[in-house]
């Protein structure tokens, strides 16, 4: 059933972590624990989430649409090593542990993070084009790290388009919303094909992280650049925080 409580709790899990999800990234710090309480196990929790990431940036990159251009060249650069990244991890999701990795992820992003808010860039040209380069190959490590089950993903990649072509932390979050929306798609496919089941909850899921996809995207549009980056600045450090303590 749609609207019994145990629906409408998976509903306003996912409303919430889209309103978070698109303008500064790290829903899945709500989202992977709350659908674990709810009941649901791993490989179902890996599954729900990213059929909730895929709605939210269905609506908000829709919404962008409008308003902004994406940069498909750049988006599709970094996808060629995020895809299979996702891929090879939906595929041996069940057998690898990434414990330490994901200690170590969210203290890297808050080096760059601090990095972002201070507006540091690689300046010179030629070490910029050499950093996109290299982009296929952070792409996989992200989308490894994210088809495990790691969070922060979002911001990684806020944080490498912003690096790589000198992008305003606006033009990032955009392009960086329909990469995941790409990743998060292939991701939750491969999950079905190599074996894991519906919930049953996908519907509450899907209308709520479209819904709150849709209004983090009018929210991101109207922030100012320097409280995203300090919003963003804040996800990494209590993710760094509790991937690190708790």
């Amino acid at each position: 059933m749609i609207f019994d409580l145990h629906s409408l709790a998976f509903f306003g899990i996912a409303f919430v972590g889209g309103l978070i999800a698109i303008p500064i990234g790290g829903s899945f710090l709500l989202i992977i624990p709350a659908f674990l309480l709810l009941g649901l196990n791993g490989l179902q929790v890996l599954l729900l989430s990213r059929i909730f990431a895929t709605a939210a940036m269905v609506s908000a990159s829709g919404y962008f649409l409008v308003s902004h251009k994406f940069e498909w060249r750049q988006i599709f650069y970094f996808l060629s090593g995020n895809l299979l990244g996702y891929i090879l991890a939906a595929k041996i999701a069940t057998s690898i542990d990434i414990a330490i990795l994901t200690k170590i992820i969210p203290w890297i992003l808050l080096i760059g993070a601090i990095f972002l808010l201070r507006d540091w860039k690689i300046k010179k040209l030629h070490h910029q084009k050499l950093f996109a380069k290299l982009l296929p190959i952070f792409g996989f490590a992200t989308g490894f790290y994210g088809g495990m089950g790691g969070a922060g993903m979002g911001p990684t990649i806020v944080l490498l388009l912003a690096l790589a072509f000198g992008w305003s932390i606006h033009k990032s979050i955009v392009n960086a919303r329909v990469i995941e929306l790409f990743g998060n798609l292939a991701v939750a496919g491969s999950y079905l094909y190599f074996g894991a089941k519906f919930t049953g909850f996908e519907l509450p899921v899907i209308f709520g992280g479209m819904l709150g996809g849709f209004l983090g995207a009018k929210i991101m549009l109207k922030s100012k650049p320097v409280w995203l980056k300090k919003a963003f600045l804040i996800l990494v450090i209590i993710s760094a925080v509790k991937t690190t303590f708790f």
